[in-house]
């Protein structure tokens, strides 16, 4: 048999030229760590920002992790892969984000085709594939080296079928933060923006080395960033689309009118931002939509709206595809039930969207819901009687701070209706709705502790004269300070808080949290004693904790307690009348 040399060389010479052209059309950046933002750059089809690229494309990419996991990530188009710094309308970068959540080889595939409202379709081999459909590769993620509250030590928040989130390395999310300004991306350094917001008064917390675009635009934002990380906060819920809302600014597209066509070098400066907030520790709460708008989409396509448009398909892919790998929780709408002449959400409306983000999703995401006015929880059940179980995975509570049965008693009543439906929800105070500044006293007793210990995951401060104009969080200090002296009491002293359960029929005066085993948290707003029922036989130690001025756990005239029923705890160290949080701990 005659061996043709010259075809052997021609065919390697070949391989080598098609393996390098591969090479050169992704380009691959991050750190390639565990828990870290992983960003792969492809060269594709010549587009530029028009309803024909969003509606007309779609860009997947399946990642396989070591142990032979698939996710199916939705990507995006990027135009020329660095608007946030050239507003860059056109391009040929295509762009896709991942956080790897184990180490070792991961192998990816690429999807991109193209047909008619492709982006909207959930058929995998809808369309016609472009010139890098089915382009593959691998990338090597080594362990994370970060620690803290970074959440490149910690990995995804998601949800884990319990009352709390859980990130990718077993720890639990204890959620303290703001929902004030919701008009938080209505900052004057976005393209295309009509700005509301300069941050001038938290922008000295800027740092040397922290991210920023065009010459030292975003110091202001990222100031504001640090200052909440400074002050313990670890969650920002704010407007992502408030068209027609009370901000009207915040909106991810070139124009209110172009509402199909996403702004590429805005959203990549959103992204710098959001990107601080997970390497800081604070989770982004993207809320969809408000209640003067929560049917917007519908309106602009002239359907009626009890359906569910193309165009907010297209809005919920482009959130998923350019942010989902972050920390983020989606609400779906706030106080979405509220009805504003006709637009709002119905519970098969909010089922429908979750639904829609779930499946576009890779990962467990906290998706939420925003009840509305204060005073109106009829959505919840209104959610527990549909035929099958939500895809809702979290609440956005709304009431009133100086209601205390708001505060405890109808947060009891929603999780209840979530377990009694088969689920968990994971349940979080996220609007105490005030006026500027709320009595402080009132607002620590009536909605912190109140919702703690009725078993929420969380409070956020809420301001409603602060939730569109004011940008000062130094005037949300005080508030921020009684949310950490809550979280340290759990964090400090170890306590599991995800195992603990809202249980007041074992308590004579107050309320109790407890897993009637290793600990009975006790909560006397207006101070004095009580009697608890602890089961069991026992030695519990008795330890006070100040809700109002935080600090160490102090001993009172009794030091321990046996099991037993109506068991007294004794008397406050001092302050008899103020609110106490007792912590009994066996032994």
């Amino acid at each position: 048999m005659k061996i043709d040399y010259f075809k052997i060389v021609l065919v390697a010479f070949l391989s080598l030229i098609l393996i390098n052209c591969t090479t050169h059309s992704q380009i691959i950046t991050g750190e390639l760590k565990q828990y870290h933002k992983t960003t792969i750059t492809f060269e594709g089809p010549s587009l530029e920002e028009s309803p024909e690229t969003y509606l007309n494309y779609r860009m997947n990419v399946s990642f396989t992790s070591p142990d032979n996991h698939a996710y199916v990530v939705p990507a995006y188009y990027a135009a020329d892969g660095n608007a946030a710094e050239t507003s860059a309308k056109s391009g040929n970068k295509w762009r896709v984000h991942f956080t790897p959540n184990i180490v070792g080889v991961w192998n990816y595939k690429v999807s991109l085709r193209t047909g008619e409202n492709i982006a909207i379709s959930t058929k995998i081999n809808d369309g016609v594939a472009t010139s890098i459909d089915g382009i593959s590769g691998k990338i090597t993620i080594t362990e994370s080296d970060k620690t803290g509250n970074d959440f490149r030590a910690k990995g995804k928040l998601q949800y884990a079928n319990k009352d709390f989130a859980q990130f990718d390395n077993g720890s639990y999310f204890f959620e303290v933060g703001t929902d004030s300004p919701e008009t938080f991306l209505e900052y004057e350094d976005f393209d295309a923006t009509e700005a509301r917001h300069d941050y001038s008064e938290v922008s000295s917390n800027y740092n040397k080395g922290d991210p920023n675009w065009k010459n030292n635009k975003g110091k202001g934002i990222i100031g504001a960033v640090n200052y909440l990380a400074n002050q313990g906060m670890n969650v920002h819920y704010f407007l992502t689309m408030n068209a027609t809302g009370d901000g009207k600014n915040a909106y991810p597209f070139t124009s209110i009118e172009n509402y199909t066509t996403y702004d590429v070098s805005k959203l990549d400066q959103w992204q710098i931002v959001f990107d601080h907030m997970y390497n800081k520790g604070v989770v982004a709460e993207f809320v969809l939509s408000e209640t003067e708008n929560s049917n917007w989409f519908e309106d602009q396509e002239e359907m009626p709206r009890s359906n569910f448009s193309n165009s907010r398909k297209l809005y919920y892919r482009e959130m998923v595809a350019r942010f989902g790998y972050l920390n983020v929780i989606y609400n779906i709408g706030e106080e979405a039930n509220w009805d504003n002449g006709g637009d709002q959400f119905s519970a098969i409306q909010v089922e429908e969207a979750a639904a829609y983000i779930d499946a576009l999703s890779p990962y467990n995401d906290l998706i939420s819901i925003h009840n509305g006015p204060s005073d109106d929880f009829t959505l919840y059940p209104a959610l527990t009687a549909l035929p099958e179980t939500s895809a809702v995975t979290t609440i956005s509570f709304q009431a009133n701070y100086q209601t205390f049965s708001h505060g405890h008693d109808e947060i009891k009543i929603v999780k209840d209706l979530a377990t009694a439906n088969g689920k968990e929800w994971i349940v979080r105070y996220s609007e105490p709705y005030s006026n500027h500044l709320p009595n402080i006293e009132t607002w620590t007793k009536n909605a912190l502790w109140a919702s703690i210990i009725a078993g929420s995951a969380g409070v956020h401060y809420y301001s409603h004269n602060g939730d569109i104009g004011i940008d000062d969080y130094t005037l949300y200090s005080p508030y921020y300070q009684r949310m950490k002296y809550a979280k340290h009491f759990f964090e400090d002293n170890n306590i599991p808080f995800w195992n603990l359960h809202n249980d007041n029929s074992a308590i004579s005066n107050g309320y109790l949290l407890t897993d009637h085993n290793e600990y009975y948290i006790a909560f006397l707003p207006n101070g004095g004693t009580t009697t608890i029922n602890i089961s069991g036989s026992n030695t519990y130690s008795a330890k006070w904790f100040n809700p109002m001025d935080g600090g160490d756990l102090q001993n009172s005239s009794i030091k321990s307690v046996l099991s037993g029923d109506n068991i007294s705890i004794g008397d406050p160290p001092n302050n008899k009348s103020s609110s106490w949080v007792v912590l009994l701990e066996k032994k």
